[in-house]
């Protein structure tokens, strides 16, 4: 509508640039910038990397690349004094301490300013940029082959997207539901969270923007406690960033040693919601109906598949960025290590849920399981977690 162009190209990043800007060179000629936000993933940063010399030294085409998803990127938050050993920071709370000094400066309050200013930007039309007709009728293919296999493989309603709608959601939670935020956000029942992240996944918003939101709020207990749940966000980015082999292995790298029971017809079991374990079972089918679960049945499930069916961490991680519209790569691998006890800063591996009194705590009246679980058939529990308990405390000793 804007008089832009989408090309869609099906070949991967170092095939199709070559073969796209060549065809602009044969007719309206190259650019001569590029630019594109920074990621922080292992595969995204190698691939920049391969793109920003393809660019360069194939085409002769300057790269610029900006700060966008995260309010402190991992090069600029580094320990003080490291003379001692790893300047990255690796437990949570000297993380958060360091973080909110860099907050408070010169720099950052520019960046709120701007993140501010980019809240009211309107869109504008850009120029039409005339490509050859057959990279066209490629592009309109691969678009119709995307939609079409998309169709066939979700099964379950996706939410509004967008900036427009993302701006709106951001609104209402910091005036209306935030004040609400410490005494309902573990409270599975109520909506007590933001449900704002599928649009920091998607790309439609950043913590950037939802802090230049935030700061408006007075200071408050929950204006505290939502900031440091966006500041868990950017610790698990920094973590992946510095310490990339957490994608496929534990931090603690000890850990890989552990001899996971790994049974598959009880992760199959957890993945249905058919363990008999009502608090778990309401998590795993709201995840199968929506997409989504709330972020404490997200603790309380992780931790049951690790600690009481002695499953292999990465199993869930997995299935997570299956099913979950809001995955991140960096957030689901450190809450998943978290529960696990492989992570950084993790739950020690002698704390471990009791899916029962979980349940009483945080879904006393049962509102949020009879929502997930009604008309299931009252399942003969899988396990017994005391016993469980005792077989995932021998299998971290057998290591510790």
């Amino acid at each position: 509508a804007l008089g832009g162009d989408l090309i869609i190209l099906d070949g991967g990043p170092k095939e199709s640039f070559p073969r796209f800007l060549s065809e602009l060179s044969g007719t309206v000629g190259l650019p001569t910038k590029i630019t594109w936000n920074r990621d922080y993933e292992p595969f995204a940063l190698q691939r920049d990397q391969e793109l920003e010399t393809l660019f360069q030294a194939q085409f002769g085409i300057e790269v610029e690349t900006a700060r966008d998803h995260l309010m402190i990127e991992p090069n600029e938050l580094l320990k003080n004094d490291a003379t001692s050993g790893s300047p990255f920071y690796q437990v949570f709370t000297p993380f958060k301490k360091k973080w909110l000094q860099i907050f408070e400066s010169a720099e950052v309050k520019g960046r709120l300013i701007e993140s501010a200013e980019g809240l009211n930007t309107q869109p504008r039309a850009l120029a039409r940029v005339l490509i050859d007709s057959k990279i066209r009728e490629q592009s309109t293919r691969c678009l119709e082959e995307f939609l079409r296999d998309t169709a066939l493989k979700v099964k379950i309603p996706i939410p509004a997207v967008g900036f427009q709608k993302a701006l709106a959601q951001a609104h209402f939670f910091t005036q209306k539901k935030l004040v609400q935020y410490p005494t309902q956000r573990d409270l599975p029942a109520e909506k007590g969270t933001s449900q704002l992240s599928i649009y920091l996944k998607n790309g439609s918003f950043t913590v950037p923007q939802l802090l230049a939101l935030l700061v408006r709020q007075p200071p408050s207990e929950a204006r505290e406690k939502w900031m440091s749940q966006l500041i868990w966000r950017e610790f698990y980015f920094h973590i992946l960033a510095h310490f990339p082999y957490v994608e496929t292995g534990c931090f603690h790298r000890k850990y890989d040693a552990i001899r996971w029971e790994n049974r598959e017809d009880w992760f199959e079991r957890w993945k249905e919601g058919n363990t008999g374990f009502p608090i778990v079972d309401a998590g795993m089918r709201q995840l199968l109906n929506t997409g989504w679960m709330h972020n404490r049945v997200r603790m309380i499930v992780a931790s049951f598949l690790t600690k009481d069916l002695l499953i292999d961490w990465r199993w869930g991680e997995r299935y997570f960025m299956e099913t979950l519209l809001d995955g991140d790569l960096a957030e689901n691998n450190g809450g998943w290590q978290w529960a696990a006890s492989t992570g950084c800063d993790p739950q020690p591996y002698f704390r471990i849920f009791n899916p029962a009194l979980q349940q009483e705590r945080f879904d006393p009246d049962l509102t949020y399981i009879r929502r997930w679980t009604e008309g299931q058939n009252k399942i003969v529990p899988l396990v017994d977690h005391a016993q469980q308990k005792v077989k995932a405390l021998q299998l971290f000793k057998s290591i510790a």
